[in-house]
């Protein structure tokens, strides 16, 4: 029987270096970190935070054996998968199994943002599901996302993939995550609704989550560890005062226009936190003065940085 994969997982970035080839050593660094932190259940590796529909299959793999070599016995990985191909994908995930991952998640890819059927989505998840043996995760994106959001129809079809262990339920409302979440328990009640919409982990957390894979933890995971911590003995007054600073941070990542540049974002307030050695991307996506002044002010705000 599959085991639950609950609790708090670290969507992490990829370093570079100026030839967007892969930092390794900042790499190394950074995954050894942050999957130390006490209270982080594992990392989500080759996430959106980790730039995977701009890496190659072998880098992907490359990122699971470092990420495999801190692992402790109690720590999970949960790697991305996010591919157009799902025979393409079924190869590369049962690479990923192979290569430590404890547990896949699978993406939609961006081209089902303009139209896509149901069938459609059911067939490339059961291609790759039935290739692997590892837990298998969902994506919910955003109820802004078109197509990528799924509708009821068609998680109903997912949840019937025998390996479907959970979902990164990333709605990114509220109200759309708890009627989501009522959804998935009544259908499948040992399922692991993991929150993972970084301005909304209180309220979520609050009404009800099996743990969260996200990113702003890469930033501040003991902070996004203490928030969960408080909401679970029921201490909200402190909880809330631990929300309001994450949600600030949150804010200036996540709820500023353009919303794709918030991998761009993390990665710099990561360099200004001297936790990797520069912001570069692998896409084309970099941050003007004007970005990079206010995310500087940001962490001064939140005195990460004097």
């Amino acid at each position: 029987m599959m085991k639950k994969l609950d609790g708090i997982y670290v969507a992490t970035v990829v370093p570079l270096n100026k030839n967007k080839s892969i930092d390794k050593k900042s790499l190394n660094i950074h995954i050894k970190n942050i999957i130390n932190t006490e209270g982080i259940k594992g990392l989500l590796l080759n996430g959106h935070a980790g730039e995977n529909f701009t890496l190659t299959s072998n880098e992907q793999i490359t990122i699971i054996k470092v990420a495999k070599k801190y692992k402790k016995n109690n720590k999970k990985i949960i790697s991305g998968l996010n591919f157009e191909d799902p025979i393409f994908a079924s190869k590369v995930a049962k690479n990923m199994e192979k290569a430590g991952a404890d547990a896949i998640l699978i993406f939609p890819p961006f081209s089902w943002m303009q139209g896509i059927t149901s069938d459609m989505i059911y067939n490339h998840h059961e291609t790759i599901c039935n290739q692997i043996k590892k837990p298998v995760f969902l994506y919910q994106s955003s109820i802004y996302s078109g197509h990528l959001s799924y509708k009821k129809e068609t998680l109903k079809k997912l949840l019937k993939i025998s390996n479907v262990l959970g979902v990164k339920e990333g709605s990114w409302n509220y109200k759309s995550y708890v009627n989501n979440y009522k959804f998935f328990k009544r259908y499948k009640k040992n399922f692991s609704v993991m929150a993972s919409g970084d301005e909304h982990l209180y309220p979520c957390f609050k009404y009800g989550s099996d743990g969260s894979q996200v990113s702003i933890a890469a930033i501040v995971p003991e902070k996004v560890v203490e928030l969960i911590e408080k909401i679970k003995n029921k201490k909200y007054k402190e909880a809330r005062i631990i929300d309001k600073y994450l949600l600030f941070l949150a804010k200036n990542i996540y709820g500023k226009y353009p919303s794709n540049f918030a991998t761009a974002r993390i990665k710099y307030c990561l360099k200004i936190l001297k936790k990797i050695p520069n912001e570069v991307m692998r896409s084309s996506i970099t941050l003007d003065k004007i970005e990079k002044s206010r995310l500087k002010k940001t962490l001064k705000f939140l005195k990460l940085i004097s």
